[in-house]
């Protein structure tokens, strides 16, 4: 009895070794298997029951109001903002609509689960994780060719009442051992190797007329090749299979496989790299919005805060005229209701600056309240933009995300109608063995002693098997139906392609126009601007002299409040559509330094980020050192507001008859433009307490928001790099 089982630990242990000497190619790197753990996942939160139990926050301060908005101010560059964002941010909405320039904005809504996997939060992380989910499916893939060792022990007794002399045959101890070692070929094939060893003791010798080996051991060692000829033959095709044909000599059907072939496994995560590529477009479209809309919001406030303040320096003038009798009540009721009117609109204005920073503050991931504001530093882009509109076409049917989905699609879909032709051939396969086999009465020894292992190695005796089988379905019914459909399915994905692109033209052109349409508006609605204070520091003139109209007076103040806020407003959407062009071209990421890298990132991007705080925080230095001096301007100029307006911003270079004015490289990678003297968003905000209602029957005046100084510094773009996990 010892006998077998030694022979089985020795046969279990040289099987081992074969396999291990048939060792699987490592695809994935230590260093990569390491880092694709630590994905920010919580100590033990694989076992922590508690995990999903939430941790109430601490008391915190409300967030920011109309009432109580003042916060120590933080400047934040554009490519800081894109640094945030990729690092921690959302995406927001991720459809462009018609008749705007920019995306969409930041997205409150939260998850929801139609009956499947919870899903629906935008977080950049996520989505960061996306291609490395489909990247494993690869491994899947290739799985079903990996070699297979399978083994059986069987053990069996029989003790059944002896009928006659043959029944003694069947009575005794029995054991099987069966174990190979296959490989699934990529030709469709199955090639093994299998060993087998049976041992009998029967519990009644037989007669001497019968020859019978008592106990007898016999091993067999068998190698086996199988082939398909029609379906399921060659490398190409078998790349295709979601499952590898398997073999029907030996019932083997190899496990693994995605669903779908290799190939078609590995255009799933070319897909899945350009749908991380198109979200990330998105979030630096709509960072950009976000970042100019609060430009624009700012400025907003500052035109509602210049007309209050001139409105009420008409109040205060007409106050005195009322008591020397020279202007009726009615008048002065009538310019308390434009100060009311304009601070009104200075309410809703601040609402908007607080409403622009919370989506921004969505966007990179910040926390509601930090304690600090907001303050976009970057000087705008006024410089005009001629793209090429040829070299334009292209870039977008290249490099556009969307069109590399659907080109995919297309090539998937190809694809397809290949592995279909393939169902429409009959399963003809080729088989064939080979077996070495003996019989022995024990395992050690020589052969004459009966030793069955070394009888084995004498190959004496040798049993062969050549035959083919069909399988083959008459009519191919369903076959063709698959044939069909795929066919169908090409057919639906090259319009779709087709109708990508067009789409993707149209949308080119929308952006290529908005450009010159909100940089005219820019020139239009300065010289509005401009004229609008002409017309206010006149008509404080001849009102001051007696000589004007109260009714002209505050139209004229109206006007110029509302031309503020438009011209900036204009200058903002410039920038949006400057950026907006270059998403509809698919060249967002290159036009801001933005590169998706696999891996770990390069010890570049640390170099870059220190320089990049350093200049940030001599920057802020700089740009701290000049508020005084803005100051001291304002305290200066009793208007300061119109002929500061009027003076420190300068004409726009014109498309055509300016010199100076190089038009911008689009294919060149974004750069800051030059500083321009123009106004920079306001650095104050008042107080909650500025403006009471009349307690005394005078309004105070309220503060004026300080400027920083017009030549402000330029911060060094970063390079933000980003990687899918």
């Amino acid at each position: 009895m010892m006998r077998w089982k030694v022979g089985l630990l020795g046969m279990v242990l040289i099987l081992s070794n074969s396999a291990t000497g048939c060792k699987q190619q490592l695809f994935l790197e230590p260093g990569d298997y390491q880092s694709a753990l630590k994905i920010g996942l919580p100590k033990d939160a694989e076992t922590d029951p508690n995990l999903i139990v939430p941790d109430l926050p601490k008391e915190q301060k409300p967030p920011p109001t109309v009432l109580d908005p003042d916060r120590p101010i933080r400047f934040l560059t554009l490519p800081e903002c894109f640094s945030l964002a990729l690092e921690q941010g959302t995406v927001g909405f991720t459809q462009t609509r018609a008749g705007q320039s920019a995306g969409g904005g930041y997205s409150d809504t939260l998850v929801s689960s139609g009956g499947a996997a919870v899903g629906g939060d935008d977080s950049i992380r996520l989505f960061a994780l996306d291609p490395a989910i489909i990247g494993t499916n690869i491994e899947r893939a290739l799985s079903k060719f990996d070699a297979r060792w399978t083994t059986s022990v069987t053990w069996q007794k029989s003790d059944d009442a002896v009928l006659n002399v043959f029944q003694n045959l069947n009575n005794g101890d029995r054991f099987n051992l069966n174990s190979g070692l296959f490989k699934p070929l990529p030709t469709g094939g199955v090639a093994g190797i299998t060993f087998q060893m049976d041992y009998s003791r029967l519990t009644q010798a037989p007669t001497q007329n019968f020859q019978v080996v008592n106990p007898a051991y016999r091993p067999r060692l068998q190698a086996s090749f199988e082939q398909p000829l029609l379906a399921g033959n060659g490398v190409f095709i078998n790349q295709l299979l979601a499952a590898h044909p398997g073999s029907v000599q030996t019932q083997l059907r190899p496990s693994g496989g995605a669903g779908e072939g290799i190939l078609i496994t590995r255009i799933r995560y070319d897909q899945a790299n350009a749908e991380f590529e198109r979200i990330v477009n998105f979030q630096l479209l709509n960072v950009e919005a976000g970042y100019w809309n609060l430009y624009s919001a700012y400025f907003t406030l500052y035109s509602r805060e210049a007309g209050m303040r001139q409105s009420f320096v008409a109040w205060k003038l007409n106050k005195k005229r009322v008591e020397a009798g020279a202007l009726k009540q009615q008048d002065l009721d009538q310019t308390r209701a434009q100060f009311e009117q304009f601070r009104g609109q200075r309410i809703q204005a601040l609402g908007a600056v607080l409403e622009a920073e919370r989506q921004l503050r969505g966007l990179l991931g910040m926390p509601v309240d930090d304690g600090t504001r907001l303050v976009p530093a970057d000087t705008p882009t006024l410089a005009p933009y001629v793209p090429d509109w040829n070299s334009s076409i292209q870039e977008t049917l290249l490099m556009r995300p969307e069109l590399i989905l659907a080109r995919q699609e297309l090539k998937a879909r190809q694809l397809d109608v290949l592995l279909q032709k393939n169902n429409t051939r009959p399963d003809l396969r080729f088989v064939s063995s080979y077996d070495v086999n003996a019989i022995g009465t024990q395992l050690d020894g020589s052969e004459a002693s009966g030793n069955a292992i070394a009888g084995l190695a004498n190959n004496k005796f040798n049993s062969w098997t050549l035959g083919f089988r069909l399988d083959m379905p008459l009519g191919f019914r369903d076959a063709n139906a698959g044939l069909r459909i795929s066919r169908l399915n090409l057919a639906r994905s090259y319009q779709q392609l087709n109708s990508q692109e067009d789409k993707a033209l149209r949308y080119l052109a929308q952006q290529y126009r908005q450009i010159f349409e909100f940089y005219e508006q820019i020139r239009a609605l300065r010289a509005q601007r401009e004229a609008n204070a002409s017309q206010v520091n006149l008509r404080n003139l001849e009102f001051e002299a007696g000589r004007g109209t109260l009714d002209v007076l505050l139209e004229a103040q109206r006007f110029f409040a509302d031309a503020l806020a438009a011209e900036y407003q204009a200058i903002a959407n410039y920038q949006v559509a400057l950026a907006s062009y270059q998403f509809a071209k698919g060249t967002l990421m290159n036009y801001n330094n933005v590169a998706i890298a696999e891996g770990a990132l390069p010890n570049v991007v640390l170099s870059r980020a220190i320089e990049h705080q350093e200049a940030r925080s001599k920057a802020l230095i700089l740009r701290q050192r000049a508020v005084p001096q803005a100051e001291a301007e304002l305290e200066r100029l009793k208007l300061g507001v119109i002929q500061t307006h009027q003076s420190a911003v300068p004409d726009l270079p014109t498309l055509a008859s300016d010199a100076n004015a190089q038009p911008l490289d689009p294919l060149a990678p974004r750069s800051i433009a030059p500083p321009v003297p123009i106004i920079a968003p306001p650095t104050q905000m008042m107080p909650r307490n500025d403006i009471p209602m009349f307690p005394n029957g005078t309004p105070p005046m309220p503060n004026i928001p300080s400027l920083p100084p017009p030549n402000g510094s330029v911060l060094p773009k970063p390079m933000p790099m980003i990687r899918p996990m």
